[in-house]
């Protein structure tokens, strides 16, 4: 197999290919870079032939490019089509079009049990799918185990490429973007250290702890994949997790087939946990001593600034995931709709995801200040630690999402903003961090403060944004962390006073105080009905239309976490499919009731008026008005946060 001048594939003599170039009309007419990438993909095709016609189809009018590819392989591994020149673009990868070559299996996608008769579940044999979730999608299903023959050629293919062409990097499409395909059975990392060998690209790998076959689902002898039995000691990389078992991709050959991908109990995997991070002085990636790197998974570009920078971060920022798998957070960052990301990703037995490079800016810390600085997205480094946080008693059980977390992970105690029960029974339950986990957490972050000097504070989610966030929440040792990275246990804050007796009014997202709000002479009880006019993150605008007090009428302000959660009709509801739908809800809760006035309400603390001599700390000045956190607890509560008039504070006398 070789590339002939005019940049098309060619078949040698005794070669077992079948092979034709059947031009697309789709062609990224932008020119390509020198540097390329070799992207896989695996849309849902029943034939090579079905796949070609769909690529060649003819897109509408005033519509977008339509999709093409440069080659498609398929299932059998000697039916070859080539669709577009390889020194030509082609429309498969946004973002990626002018420096990549796209590769298509043909592949029957996720399995379904009613549809198309090529994806039907019941056409494949138990040992020939996969349970497993993808990237974009925590959800499990069944996926066909890719055809050796088909990788093998696959490989061929990349391998003819790659003596032609500068290609630097061969990547999935769901690793890079918001994707399906080619989904969890595609062996990506092992394909990558084939072709490219051992680079600053190759991530750092588990091993089994002992000899194991495979299995299609977890904790199902009869699902057995084949009579291949695993060695101990062989290298793998871990795909999914669920209760005791990891979905694995085993990284070598064994006995002659080195595309091997199943379930195991985690008792047979060892993560290694005992490396050496580093970031190297021209990177922004995570590495070991021994330069590889670890999993890096792209999120959505909603979550994240494709085009700004941060080369001196100031500050790490901690938080926990409230989950209970690594995939749950991998999932949300990929999703359009969520809008967020961190840096790095800690599972709970020492593995690590890096999303982004650190100097780049991450959505992770929201609406947030630190010591008169806001925004801290744009100035922080954010590690999330696999970690279900704040539980749910239940049925005489912790839980976190319906999910079970046994009592021997628990731990009860108050964080530093909650109210202290004077019942320690009643005190509320949190998710312990397992040793390893801390310990990977502090080898990275002692990484970080040697690599960028500018790292002046470790903080944690819930010191920068103080009303509605607890992670990395009481058992996280933050002073323990704090100690080894810059020698004291404490923050670094410059204490202020309150001099003179006042009121503080609540911080919603930086808004200034609204001194004129008013509220009824009555609260609006729960379960009124109201239309909501207008809702905001804290705040909606109602319009009451019968409340159990006949005197509360009338349009104004409540809070939005009263409502409860909208009832919308569909075409069957009785209404014109286009018709507008009015949004009527019921309220949870008696509460005030703000009158309409101009903007939405920000209430004076309940705590308050605040006495003169109160300790604060300074999050922002804004003219008249400053935003403070208290220093101390105030009637049973910390990290009370609020704006004050600028005049009634000074600066603490030492």
């Amino acid at each position: 197999m070789k590339i002939n001048e005019i940049n098309r594939l060619v078949i040698e003599e005794g070669e077992n290919f079948s092979f034709r170039f059947d031009p697309s009309p789709h062609v990224n007419p932008n020119a390509q870079l020198s540097q390329r990438a070799l992207i896989i993909h695996a849309p849902s095709s029943a034939s090579v032939s079905g796949a070609v016609s769909v690529l060649k189809t003819k897109p509408p009018k005033n519509s977008f490019l339509r999709r093409s590819t440069h080659l498609i392989i398929g299932r059998d591994g000697r039916e070859i089509v080539q669709m577009i020149p390889f020194h030509t673009g082609a429309n498969h990868a946004p973002g990626f079009n002018n420096k990549s070559i796209g590769i298509d299996l043909q592949y029957p996608g996720e399995l379904v049990e009613k549809g198309f008769d090529f994806q039907l579940k019941s056409k494949f044999h138990e040992n020939e799918y996969i349970l497993a979730s993808g990237l974009s999608n925590s959800r499990y299903g069944y996926w066909p185990l890719y055809p050796k023959a088909q990788l093998d050629s696959l490989l061929t293919v990349a391998k003819t490429l790659m003596n032609q062409y500068n290609i630097t990097d061969i990547v999935a499409h769901d690793e890079i973007l918001t994707a399906t395909h080619p989904g969890p059975a595609f062996p990506i990392l092992h394909f990558r250290e084939k072709l490219l060998g051992v680079t600053d690209r190759s991530i750092l790998l588990q091993e089994t702890s002992r000899s194991v076959l495979l299995r299609g689902q977890p904790e199902k002898e009869d699902t057995l994949l084949s009579e291949i039995r695993i060695p101990k000691g062989t290298p793998i990389s871990v795909i999914n997790e669920k209760d005791q078992s990891y979905l694995i991709s085993v990284i070598a050959d064994v006995d002659g087939n080195p595309w091997l991908i199943g379930w195991v109990e985690k008792s047979a995997v060892r993560v290694k946990t005992d490396f050496i991070p580093i970031v190297p002085p021209d990177q922004h990636y995570l590495t070991t001593a021994e330069g590889r790197r670890f999993q890096e998974i792209t999120p959505h570009e909603h979550g994240f600034e494709p085009s700004r920078r941060n080369p001196e971060p100031k500050y790490i920022i901690m938080h926990f995931t409230t989950g209970t798998k690594m995939e749950s957070t991998i999932n949300h960052f990929k999703d359009p709709n969520s809008g967020v990301s961190t840096h790095l990703l800690i599972g709970r037995d020492g593995r690590v995801v890096q999303f982004l490079p650190f100097d780049r800016i991450a959505h992770h810390s929201g609406f947030s200040w630190w010591e008169q600085q806001s925004n801290l997205n744009s100035s922080s480094i954010g590690i999330e630690l696999d970690n279900a946080g704040l539980l749910r008693r239940k049925d005489g059980r912790w839980q976190r999402h319906k999910i079970i977390i046994p009592d021997k992970e628990v731990k009860q105690t108050v964080h530093w903003k909650q109210f202290i029960p004077n019942d320690p029974s009643r005190f509320p339950g949190w998710q312990k961090f397992p040793k390893v986990q801390l310990a990977v957490a502090l080898h990275i972050v002692q990484a970080l403060v040697k690599r960028y000097p500018s790292i002046k504070e470790i903080l944690g989610h819930d010191d920068v944004n103080l009303r509605n966030r607890y992670d990395p929440g009481p058992l996280f040792p933050m002073e323990r962390f704090r100690k080894k990275l810059f020698g004291r246990k404490k923050p670094d804050i410059e204490e202020y006073i309150i001099n003179h007796k006042t009121d503080i009014y609540s911080n919603f997202q930086g808004r200034l105080p609204n001194t004129k709000q008013r509220t009824f002479d009555a609260p609006l009880p729960a379960n009124s009905l109201v239309r909501v006019i207008r809702q905001e993150d804290d705040f909606s605008l109602v319009a009451v239309i019968k409340s159990k007090d006949p005197t509360v009428k009338g349009t104004g302000w409540i809070q939005s976490a009263s409502l409860d959660s909208p009832k919308h009709q569909g075409s069957k509801g009785g209404k014109k499919k286009n018709a507008k739908v009015e949004d009527k809800r019921r309220t949870m809760f008696t509460q005030p009731f703000f009158k309409r006035g101009e903007n939405s309400p920000t209430p004076k603390l309940g705590e308050g008026p605040f006495e003169a001599g109160t300790r604060v700390r300074i999050q922002e000045f804004r003219g008249e008005w400053t935003l403070v956190v208290m220093l101390d607890r105030i009637k049973g509560r910390g990290g009370l946060e609020g704006w004050m008039p600028t005049e009634f504070l000074s600066r603490k006398e030492e």
